[in-house]
């Protein structure tokens, strides 16, 4: 029997963000992109909000030591003067008592008795040097360990604050490698891309070259076969012209010869009158004999 593994789709590695990473680009290489799709969601951003909380956590914390300073210090200065006004009766009282039960079982005399009274200050004022010095140095061992604790409770509270930021500044530099891979991918990308992209401008410059030279060309042909047809349209007035001038002398020479022609017409018209009134003039003379 197999069990089945259930595939977990990794989270946003910027804090407080629950999102899915967004799924790598298909081709693409190197690591995994850990950021949601959100654009502020980035390893620069994600260090900022950690270093941000960090430093919120050490305000509070510095905050919280000072309120415990000061709590320790008016707890210090309060017990201080009932330290030292308390009394010390038992020793005092014991002794006394011993010297009193002693007495009214034996009297000692007078010279025992100063030499007892002596010894018994003696040994109460040793006692209280010994108890004195005793409590200061309970006292200075205590505040020592009570200073050794709580050195030892804030580096360990301060570890505790400070350790979760540590291991998400780890996770950033981690994340930060992994985006300096990536970014170094994409800057190998977008080389590629401008090396295509100049490629496509040396491409189109040489084309526009090829097209601003066919445009000299067309420009100096349409020049050329304009100079002709100018050429050709001015030649061909001058054929007009002169044709027009050709026809004006045709059309004189048409006109002197009408006139001309009508001269002629007029003389055969009067030549054929005159051999009209001939015959009737020759018909009224007799005619010679010989003919």
């Amino acid at each position: 029997m197999t069990v089945g593994s259930v595939e977990t789709v990794p989270t946003c590695a910027y804090p407080g963000c629950e999102m899915p990473a967004e799924s790598p680009a298909p081709g693409a290489q190197g690591p995994a992109p850990h950021f949601c799709p959100d654009p502020e969601h980035n390893s620069l951003g994600a260090f900022r909000k950690i270093r941000a909380k960090r430093q919120q956590r050490k305000e509070d914390k510095r905050v919280a030591t000072e309120a415990k300073k000061a709590a320790k210090k008016a707890a210090k200065e309060g017990q201080a003067p009932a330290v030292e006004q308390q009394p010390w009766p038992a020793a005092s009282a014991e002794t006394p008592a011993t010297g009193t039960t002693s007495g009214t079982e034996t009297a000692p005399p007078a010279s025992e008795q100063d030499a007892v009274a002596a010894q018994d200050t003696a040994s109460e004022q040793d006692v209280d040097g010994e108890m004195a010095a005793l409590m200061a140095m309970t006292t200075a061992e205590g505040d020592r360990a009570a200073q050794s604790r709580d050195a030892l409770v804030a580096l360990i509270e301060q570890l505790v604050t400070e350790l979760p930021g540590y291991i998400e500044e780890l996770a950033v530099i981690t994340d930060s490698a992994a985006a300096e891979a990536r970014i170094e991918t994409v800057t190998r990308a977008c080389a590629q891309r401008i090396l295509a992209a100049e490629g496509r401008a040396a491409l189109a410059e040489e084309a526009g070259d090829m097209a601003v030279a066919a445009l000299d060309a067309a420009q100096e042909k349409f020049t050329e076969e304009t100079t002709a047809i100018r050429e050709e349209t001015a030649r061909q007035v001058a054929d007009a012209e002169f044709v027009r001038a050709e026809l004006e002398r045709y059309r004189e020479r048409v006109s002197t010869l009408e006139v001309r022609l009508d001269a002629v017409r007029d003389e055969a018209d009067e030549l054929r009158r005159e051999r009209a009134a001939r015959p009737t003039a020759d018909q009224g003379q007799p005619r010679p004999a010989g003919r």
